[in-house]
């Protein structure tokens, strides 16, 4: 499978094990036809996870689709006034009403999801009136648009926006009554209600100025908080319509003070308190700045506090920035410990000097509550809720893994879990039960012909078919599925699709005899899929490496990192972590020098040694071999190289296209996933290279930023993801 000491990856990846597919069980056939059965999927994009169906039999078939039984909360959101939970999966939309009790599906696809990513995002309105979402037009990007959430009238804000699977570049005022949106370098605002009515006012004189979504911040109901270069300003709510106007004579709003750095809107983040007169702000992700307003004008801010991320156990993940009721910030910081795999936090109260208010493990972003007065957070299988101010504990509900939460008030939260979604009460911490997210397997009660299902720690629940929720039952239960009637036999069986661990078999048993797949896609034979492996390169830069780690966990996916010698010097706690996240190492020589330049004499003994040095360098610091697999820094390289590097015992890699963010620095991550993907398309697949971190140039948008999205766009590409070690 050589040639030239280059590896031929498209012909020759093999899959890794995580991509497993979907797979059937838990059949139980009764008297009636009726037959429920589970599904599990097992591929990159979200947790596995197990759902109930119920289809009814007829022919020997399914009877119309399947009907899904249980609602993972995948994400959550909350509509019309609160009234309603939203909650959004692989198999669509589902909405359950506080008032009634009810779970009915809104969306539901009719097929068995094979390609799954992570479901967007929609960031709804507090009032539940309204939400935006990116409207895909391609696997790439699509239209940012507002969406009415009782009628379903949407309309289109901005054209072209990259799909996004964090954030999207909006922000509403806390009374819902405006939204300011990113568009084209600049920022703007609108009424939702009369942009969906069609009657508001052109866009040019709605414009706040230049920058993106982070060049604002919603202190509160009254005041907008906008920078622009080095200059913070407040705006009031109530004159936008004044200022988008007459913007060129007025300005910008009232200036409150001068920062003493240039604020960066693609890279920093600020955030305000009530009245605009203190603010935060993060530069690059990991430098924090705490000023107060002198007097509102032009002059520089007070620093208060200023300092770079700097703890030598962890990297910094993600930063969330909120106020207690003194107007003093609080910053909570999202880490990944070096030597652990689950993300963990620590929380600070900013003044003068720093102060630990609380570390956490395995735990995940905060959600603040409705009055900004608590913080809820999930931490392996607990929620706990703290007082923002005496940093208290409220609340804490254990039992299971949480997927997701939100607040429905200040007193009440629905919390989405692996096997329920409940809501609890943190005043008594009492919780009611919503519906099942998921189950191990599912029977029918033969006394009463109700359905029970088994969450796998010897609780059952009863479905209400009329409401479509569960109710938990004090009875214990011990069933036998029925596998067969007097009319059909139902059983797991092999498939040719690899898409698939197995089919579900339904054989009739009267008139004529046939046997047909419940799903007559599990049965049938694909193409293989096209290979690809993705390729972090570690040059002298770790800028990306925390982000790289968090999502690639996100998406379950397994990386192959090609580290420099360099890298190592430079980063040897960075190495380690990518080492204790289960990531295959390869090797990108002991130096970042270009081995093609003119300048240098290569000979065999130089490749030899260096990989040589690059190796014992990433043992003495690991404790672990590098793979031989490798490639020169930046790709550069001769026939002659290889062979010298196939004659030491490695195969050289290559990357799918020539293109190269090195010599492209100023292209949009859009542009570059598309040349990837024409690359990949012409050799049938092959490698996908991200470079970490740079330290040479200036990369605005690095593509490592963009890693959810490369994933998505190669999934919905119909490519599987691989790693080199899978060989």
């Amino acid at each position: 499978m050589k040639k030239n000491g280059i590896l031929c990856f498209f012909l020759i990846f093999a899959s890794f094990q995580i991509f497993a597919g979907t797979s059937f069980g838990n059949p139980d056939l009764n008297a009636d036809d009726e037959l429920l059965f589970t599904v599990r999927h097992n591929m990159v994009g979200t947790s596995p996870y197990k759902s109930l169906f119920y289809s009814k039999l007829k022919d020997g078939k399914s009877d119309g689709s399947p009907d899904i039984l249980t609602c993972y909360p995948e994400q959550m959101e909350l509509l019309n006034q609160k009234e309603i939970l939203q909650i959004r999966n692989r198999y669509g939309i589902a909405r359950y009403s506080r008032k009634t009790g009810e779970l009915s599906w809104i969306e539901k696809t009719d097929v068995m999801p094979e390609n799954i990513v992570p479901v967007v995002p929609y960031d709804v309105s507090p009032n539940g009136k309204y939400f935006c979402r990116i409207e895909r037009t391609s696997i790439y990007s699509g239209n940012l648009t507002v969406v009415n959430t009782e009628t379903g009238k949407s309309s289109v804000l901005c054209e072209n926006v990259l799909n996004s699977y964090e954030d999207l570049p909006v922000k509403w005022s806390p009374d819902s009554s405006v939204l300011i949106y990113e568009k084209n370098g600049a920022v703007y605002f609108c009424n939702p209600d009369a942009v969906l009515r069609g009657v508001e006012i052109d866009e040019r004189y709605r414009k706040v100025g230049r920058g993106t979504i982070n060049s604002v911040f919603w202190a509160s109901s009254k005041y907008i908080a906008y920078i622009d270069d080095y200059l913070l300003y407040r705006i009031n709510s109530k004159e936008l319509y004044t200022l988008g106007l007459y913007s060129g004579i007025i300005g910008q709003g009232k200036p409150m003070g001068r920062l003493p750095f240039q604020f960066n809107p693609l890279t920093d983040k600020f955030s305000c308190n009530s009245e605009v007169t203190s603010t935060v702000v993060i530069q690059n992700s990991r430098f924090f700045t705490y000023l107060n307003v002198r007097s509102a004008s032009c002059d520089y801010m007070d620093v208060i506090y200023s300092r770079p991320y700097t703890e030598s156990n962890a990297s910094l993940v993600g930063t969330y920035v909120f106020w207690d009721e003194a107007d003093k910030p609080i910053l909570w910081q999202e880490i990944l410990p070096y030597d652990r795999t689950a993300e963990a936090g620590a929380v600070y109260k900013l003044d003068s000097v720093s102060q630990k208010v609380l570390e956490l493990q395995d735990s995940g972003k905060p959600f603040i509550s409705p009055d900004g007065s608590k913080v809820a957070f999930f931490a392996g299988s607990t929620v706990y809720v703290y007082d923002i101010n005496s940093w208290k504990r409220v609340a804490a509900l254990s039992g299971e893994k949480v997927v997701s939460a939100i607040w429905i008030d200040d007193l009440n939260l629905y919390i989405g879990g692996e096997k329920t979604i409940k809501r609890l009460n943190i005043i008594t911490n009492q919780t009611e039960l919503v519906t099942l997210s998921s189950v191990t397997s599912g029977y029918f009660n033969t006394s009463d012909k109700s359905i029970i299902a088994d969450s796998g720690k010897a609780d059952f629940y009863r479905f209400n078919s009329k409401k479509r929720t569960w109710t938990k039952t004090d009875e214990v239960f011990s069933f036998a599925p029925g596998k067969q009637n007097g009319r059909y036999r139902v059983f797991l069986g092999t498939t040719p699709n690899k898409n698939y661990e197995n089919a579900l078999y339904v054989r009739s048993l009267s008139k004529k005899a046939v046997t047909i797949p419940l799903y007559k896609e599990s049965a049938k034979k694909q193409a293989e899929k096209k290979k690809v492996a993705l390729a972090f390169e570690l040059y002298d830069n770790a800028d990306g490496l925390p982000f790289i780690l968090s999502e690639l966990n996100k998406f379950n996916v397994k990386g192959s990192f090609f580290i420099n010698g360099e890298f190592i010097r430079r980063y040897p706690s960075e190495t380690k972590q990518v080492v204790a996240n289960g990531h295959l190492c390869a090797s990108m020589f002991f130096t970042t020098a270009n081995l093609s330049e003119s300048s240098f004499v290569i000979n065999e003994d130089f490749v030899r040694r260096g990989l040589a040095r690059n190796e014992d360098e990433f043992y003495d610091c690991t404790k672990n071999e590098l793979t031989l697999y490798w490639h020169s820094p930046y790709y550069a390289v001769t026939p002659e190289i290889i062979t010298y590097g196939g004659n030491a015992g490695y195969t050289y890699v290559n990357a799918c296209s020539d293109f190269s963010e090195f010599s492209n620095p100023n292209s949009d991550p859009e542009k570059v996933i598309r040349k990837y993907c024409q690359g990949l398309e012409k050799s049938n697949g092959g490698v996908v290279s991200v470079i970490g971190g740079f330290s040479q140039s200036n990369h605005a948008r690095p593509l490592y930023k963009y890693v959810a999205l490369l994933i998505s766009v190669l999934l919905d590409s119909g490519y599987e993801l691989v790693d080199l070690n899978s060989l």
